[in-house]
């Protein structure tokens, strides 16, 4: 028998079958909690906060601190600083060098992200480290900005340039770089703003059938 009235909402009939059905609710406080959400459902928390730089491969603890952030990073997001805070969780010694900070000066609007190779082990900038740095990097920036992923090469006095606009891939081995062209980067979808399109799980990009 309901003690509702008659003009109860479907939600409020919901809630009442719910109670009376003895389900256990004293979890549902500690769910939106990153601290205390179970492991299994953090994915979905961090969905629920639109994280838009999740890595399922981050221990549990980065997890929690991603999302116990989350709001903070969407209040700077599209700055500088949402950009520097991403780098800083891959590196702290990538560094952001603006348009007009470039001599000569680059085209407004633009940045690149540096990797000095005297002061980043060889080893860090795998190819799949620069991918996801990009990626992340192009969720964090300014709508209006493109941005290269540079790397330089103090040694040979040369730079290895990858596009910011499409994830691009980098080796280094004595003191050379290449790109891998094992993608068609041509099959990527891409925003209006020539940003590559995420899946839904955030795992790759969309491509053209």
């Amino acid at each position: 028998m309901s003690l509702l009235p008659p003009n109860s909402t479907k939600v409020e009939r919901a809630l009442e079958t719910a109670m009376l059905s003895g389900i256990d609710l004293s979890d549902v406080g500690t769910s939106w909690n990153p601290a205390t959400c179970a492991a299994a459902d953090l994915p979905f928390l961090a969905w629920a906060v639109a994280i838009s730089h999740w890595d399922t491969d981050w221990t549990e603890a980065q997890k929690r601190e991603a999302i116990a952030q989350a709001i903070l990073f969407h209040r700077i997001k599209g700055t500088r600083a949402a950009v520097q805070q991403v780098l800083d969780r891959f590196n702290p010694l990538l560094t952001i060098l603006e348009w007009h900070e470039q001599s000569p000066k680059g085209t407004p609007h633009t940045f690149q992200v540096r990797a000095d190779m005297l002061e980043i082990p060889a080893e860090f900038l795998s190819a799949s480290t620069a991918e996801a740095i990009v990626r992340d990097v192009a969720a964090a920036k300014p709508l209006r900005a493109h941005f290269d992923f540079v790397q330089t090469l103090e040694a040979q006095a040369t730079l290895y340039l990858s596009s910011g606009g499409l994830a691009g891939a980098m080796f280094r081995a004595d003191l050379a770089a290449t790109h891998d062209t094992s993608r068609d980067w041509s099959l990527v979808l891409q925003t209006e703003d020539g940003e590559p399109i995420l899946t839904e799980d955030g795992t790759d990009y969309l491509e053209t059938a």
